[in-house]
């Protein structure tokens, strides 16, 4: 995700901690906004986090896919963590390659 992050111009000019912006564990796709930009999150992130965190998700689906592709996978459903200090938002995700 490092590299979908690095051509999206509009997060990486947000960013502030580089560390952990998107991770995929054994256990969770992990969204973690606390390292962007404070203005960032007050224009995009915090006037409705469920939507973006939604959209987000639907920007990066494609380069899912292709990860489920490569892992011999049609189908994985991923259990999605969305945080930004209190604010949590989990959902499950199915990603199809047909």
């Amino acid at each position: 995700m490092s590299g979908w992050v690095a051509e999206n111009i509009h997060l990486t000019k947000a960013l502030v901690r580089f560390d952990n912006l998107i991770v995929l564990d054994a256990s969770a796709l992990k969204f973690d906004f606390n390292g962007l930009s404070q203005d960032y999150q007050k224009k995009f992130v915090l006037n409705n986090f469920e939507l973006y965190c939604t959209s987000l998700f639907l920007t990066i689906k494609p380069r899912m896919k292709v990860f489920v592709k490569n892992e011999g996978f049609r189908a994985l459903d991923f259990h999605c963590i969305f945080a930004l200090g209190k604010l949590r938002h989990e959902r499950i995700e199915k990603v199809s390659t047909f």
